[in-house]
């Protein structure tokens, strides 16, 4: 663990980094995972070395940064809990992440993670903590930090669980994209309430980026 990093705002479990200062007050946000959507799944990344951004990241980051959308990366990180690398790991895949990104332009604002699991060890084995996804808390935290408005934001994820804990904040709009899990993913029927968040599937980021740019405009339209 890092010690005495504040970014671990529990300091043990829960890492919360507002990374550009930028005031958000109102805004709506789009809500990232990491892996799977971001960076291509690798099964518990925590090496510098294994950091590959998934096709279309950056331009999906880029456009949102262009749009003047903060962009929050939001992740479960339950290989921090079960031991297989630590905070330190964790903070220098998201370097290389933020280094990859700005090579060609883009960037992150915001980066919200839990550590805590069932089978994690000790201190990090609590079930069911609130921030850990289909659980809404990393959301409820950014807004609570920054303002910004969940009714307008958007979340894009490669697990049915990524989009309920977007349900269960009544967040505008999610995306189920098939990378990562993602193409598993779809062919099981989601089992949540959606409530008023219109949900679809994309089958890779350009996708979801030519989604988000058509209803941009038929919004300012």
């Amino acid at each position: 663990m890092i010690q005495n990093d504040k970014r671990i705002c529990d300091g043990v479990g829960l890492w919360l980094e507002n990374c550009t200062g930028r005031d958000w007050d109102g805004l709506p946000g789009l809500f990232l995972d990491r892996d799977g959507v971001i960076l291509e799944e690798t099964g518990y990344l925590g090496r510098v070395e294994d950091v590959r951004l998934v096709d279309g990241a950056v331009r999906l980051i880029g456009w949102a940064n262009r749009q003047g959308i903060p962009v929050i990366v939001i992740t479960n990180q339950s290989g921090i809990g079960r031991g297989y690398y630590d905070w330190q790991a964790f903070a220098a895949v998201q370097d290389e992440l933020d280094r990859q990104l700005q090579r060609d332009g883009a960037q992150v604002d915001f980066v919200v993670a839990c550590a805590y699991h069932e089978d994690g060890k000790p201190p990090f084995a609590i079930d069911n903590h609130p921030w850990r996804k289909p659980n809404p808390g990393m959301i409820l935290a950014v807004r609570d930090q920054c303002r910004l408005d969940l009714s307008r934001s958007v979340l894009v994820g490669d697990k049915w669980s990524d989009l309920e804990s977007a349900a269960r904040v009544g967040m505008a709009r999610g995306l189920l994209v098939k990378t990562g899990h993602g193409a598993q993913q779809a062919n099981i029927p989601f089992s949540f309430e959606p409530g008023s968040m219109r949900i679809d599937i994309a089958e890779s980021l350009e996708e979801a980026l030519a989604i988000f740019k058509q209803e941009t405009s038929s919004a300012s339209g």
